[in-house]
This record gives C-alpha cells, sequence and structure tokens, in this order.
C-alpha cells in the first residue's frame, strides 16, 4: 500500500484576511517528525492512563525542569459497519477490512475518538439493506488495533437493537480497552476516587454528596443524575496524560461528553449542569454531539434534528467545553473557532461526513476527514490542524483522498 500524504493545515490572521496554507508532505514524513515511535505511551517520556480515578503524586525536584505537554488528539466522522459494510468484513472474514488504509494515521494520534454509530453484536444479522443497523462484534477489536481510544455511544442508531445492544456493546468494547461516553447501560466500575467524581461516573448513584455546592442547583443535578440507560444525560469518561521528564511528572485529565439531538431534542438544563460539572474535573473536555439535518454542506435544522448545530455549539463553548465534535449529516462540513469562557481559542467541527458508510449512491456521502488536534498542555495550538481527506469504496472501505478531489475537501474547510 502506498502511504498516503498528511496535509498540515497552517492558519493564521494577517490584516488582507485569513490566509490558508496546505503543505503536503509524502508519507507520514510530517507525523515521524513530531512523534518517534507513535502512540503517547512510548514517546516522548508520557504515559496515557484509562483510569480517572488513580492521580499518582510525582515529587517535583527543588527545581523543577519545565515539563513538555505537548499532545494530540484525533477525530473520525461516523463509523458505522453496519449493512453491506458488515457483509463485505463477514464475506471476507476480516474485520479490519474497512480502516486497512488509514491505520496509520488512527494510530499516530495520543488519543483517538470516534463516532461510533451502531451496536456491536455477536449475532449481528448480515443484511445489505434495511435501517436497523449493527455490526460484528469482532469490529471492536479491529478498533482496537487501529488505536481507537473512546467511542461516543450517543447517536440515532446506537439504541438499534435496544439496551441490550448497547449492553452488550459497551462489554465488547471495554473488553478490548475502549472507553465509551454518551449513552450507557453498564455501571462503571469504581475502584476509589474523590467525591464527588464518584457520584459523576458511577451511572447508579442518585446520592448528593456533600462535596457538591447546596447554593448550585444545576452542579447537584449532575452530580446526582442518573445516567444509566437514559438518553438525556451522558457518562463521562476520563483519560489521564501523564508527562515526564525526568523525575519531574505533569499530569492532564482530558474528559469526554457524548450527546443525541436526532429525534430528540437537548435537554439544556442537563448538558449544561453536566458540562459545567465536567469543566471543573478535567483540564481539557471534548463534547461528541450527533445533530443536524442530513445530506446538507452546512448546519442546519429539520424536523428530526431541531436543535441548530451552531447555536448549540456556541452553548457548549460559554459552558465550558474545549471541543465539540459534531456529526450526523453524512456530508463534511466546515469548522468554527470561538472564545472560550477562559479567553481561550475553542473549535466547534459540526460534521466530518462518513468515516466508514456503504453509502454509494452519491458522490457527497463518500467523502468526510479525518483531523489530529494539537495541543500544549490545556491550549489547543489554533494555527496547526492536520486534515486529512478520505473516501470510502467498495461499499465500506476509507482511503486517502488525492488530486483534485482532496484539494476540493480543503478548499471548502477553509476558515
Amino acid at each position: 500500500m502506498v502511504a498516503p500524504k498528511v496535509y498540515t493545515v497552517i492558519m493564521w490572521r494577517k490584516t488582507v484576511g485569513i490566509m490558508l496554507i496546505c503543505l503536503g508532505l509524502v508519507g507520514m514524513g510530517a507525523t515521524a517528525v513530531l512523534w518517534q515511535s507513535g502512540r503517547l505511551d512510548v514517546v516522548k517520556g508520557v504515559s496515557v492512563t484509562n483510569s480517572p480515578l488513580t492521580h499518582p503524586v510525582i515529587p517535583l525536584l527543588q527545581k523543577p525542569e519545565a515539563v513538555d505537554q505537548s499532545w494530540t488528539l484525533l477525530i473520525t466522522g461516523d463509523i458505522i459497519p453496519a449493512r453491506t459494510v458488515n457483509w463485505q468484513m463477514t464475506l471476507k472474514n476480516d474485520f479490519s477490512w474497512p480502516l486497512t488504509n488509514i491505520n496509520d494515521v488512527l494510530k499516530y494520534a495520543d488519543l483517538t475518538l470516534i463516532n461510533l454509530e451502531a451496536p456491536l453484536l455477536t449475532n449481528c444479522p448480515v443484511t445489505r439493506e434495511g435501517m436497523r443497523f449493527c455490526g460484528d462484534s469482532r469490529f471492536a477489536a479491529a478498533l482496537s488495533d487501529s488505536g481507537v481510544d473512546i467511542a461516543n455511544l450517543a447517536n440515532n442508531h446506537t439504541l438499534n437493537y435496544g439496551w441490550e445492544g448497547l449492553t452488550e456493546t459497551e462489554g465488547n468494547l471495554r473488553e478490548v480497552g475502549i472507553e465509551t461516553t454518551g449513552f450507557t447501560a453498564l455501571p462503571r466500575e469504581i475502584q476509589s476516587s474523590p467525591l464527588p467524581l464518584q457520584a459523576f461516573l458511577n451511572p447508579n448513584n442518585t446520592t448528593k454528596y456533600p462535596e457538591s455546592n447546596p447554593s448550585n442547583s444545576k452542579q447537584n443535578l449532575a452530580y446526582a443524575k442518573n445516567c444509566l440507560k437514559d438518553i438525556s444525560c451522558s457518562r463521562l469518561t476520563v483519560k489521564t496524560l501523564q508527562f515526564h521528564s525526568g523525575q519531574v511528572g505533569q499530569n492532564l485529565k482530558i474528559g469526554f461528553l457524548g450527546y443525541n439531538a436526532v429525534g430528540q431534542r437537548i435537554d439544556r438544563e442537563i448538558v449544561r449542569s453536566e458540562i459545567e460539572s465536567a469543566d471543573t474535573l478535567v483540564d481539557v473536555l471534548f463534547v461528541s454531539v450527533h445533530w443536524g439535518k442530513e445530506y446538507e454542506r452546512y448546519p442546519a435544522t429539520d424536523s428530526i434534528a431541531q436543535d441548530d448545530p451552531r447555536e448549540l455549539g456556541k452553548l457548549f463553548i460559554e459552558w465550558g467545553a474545549d471541543v465539540i465534535v459534531g456529526n450526523h449529516p453524512h456530508w463534511y462540513q466546515p469548522f468554527d473557532f470561538a472564545q472560550g469562557k477562559d479567553g481561550g481559542d475553542k473549535v466547534i467541527f459540526y460534521a466530518l461526513g462518513n468515516t466508514v458508510f456503504d453509502q454509494e449512491w452519491s458522490p457527497e456521502t463518500k467523502v468526510g476527514y479525518l483531523t489530529k488536534l494539537y495541543f500544549d498542555g490545556k491550549n489547543i495550538i489554533k494555527d496547526k490542524l492536520e486534515i486529512f481527506p478520505l473516501g470510502i469504496r467498495d461499499y465500506g472501505q476509507t482511503y486517502f483522498l488525492e488530486g483534485p478531489e482532496k484539494e476540493t475537501v480543503l478548499d471548502l474547510l477553509q476558515p
């Protein structure tokens, strides 16, 4: 397989306007300059822990040296291993087939967040039609092998096989080391944690702990909310990045929430309370959201998706989110930068298009993109994004676009 080109999108503002320069580097050269070995647990003396509940105290030197806190996170569009995609994987007996051509890019980020829009079942019916989606449970291992760390499960197809199907899906993902956010049917196993983080993470917990603020009813609502089998709220998942330089160590807590605004309205009181509460518990907060009218190039609403993505995105940022990852339209859409309540740069992705799906019936539904975000500690590096335009062929296999097709995607994404 010929290695894809990696395109670094550099953005800055001048008095003459916004300029976008795309620098094409052959192969994985751009990534190799930054990461000598790939994943964060084997480079730069940094490690990732899955549990947000254990934060080792690392003694500092009397004159602490600076610790490099640079890290990356990659986001995808809709991943739907259902219908003809599942039929193809089963026929080939190759459940990594949809991702084979993009594996290297998925792996070469410190964290990878996807939107998984189908339950993964042991007895998923093999079919090439219908709107009740599922994928084979063996696709979970393929996702793990591709470097996926977190899967958002808040969308309009996650519950196609009910809460029982979601229970099996979460179990299959956990078995291969993938954490989930959004809808949940399984309680999280709590080892030890400070309250109220325990209350937030434990979906069976309905107690208002004394650590929550009695004068802040919205904060208490988030701490007390029972999110088990509840589509109005989200499981909070936290990843801890551990940075080391000699004897010096520093940690960052990265939080993930997920919500669905398709076939239902966002409960703004609940979502605001959860985002505001999560913002106090983590250093960087990602919010995945399923929203917007299908098959549109720019954010829009309809009778099925009534919440305006542009309005919601701004609200989520105001409430404390750092990055909004939107999906559902099946067409890629542009992204916006915004200023957060802390004065820092934030970003709203409205839709990244299809990453894996069988919608071969139109050119638009066969194109999407991946984005790698760069951070310096808690801060997004605004003038550095990596955009990877994608195509889909053979009813489900993703590949990197080249030539005019690639340039068309990059041109539309110019801020």
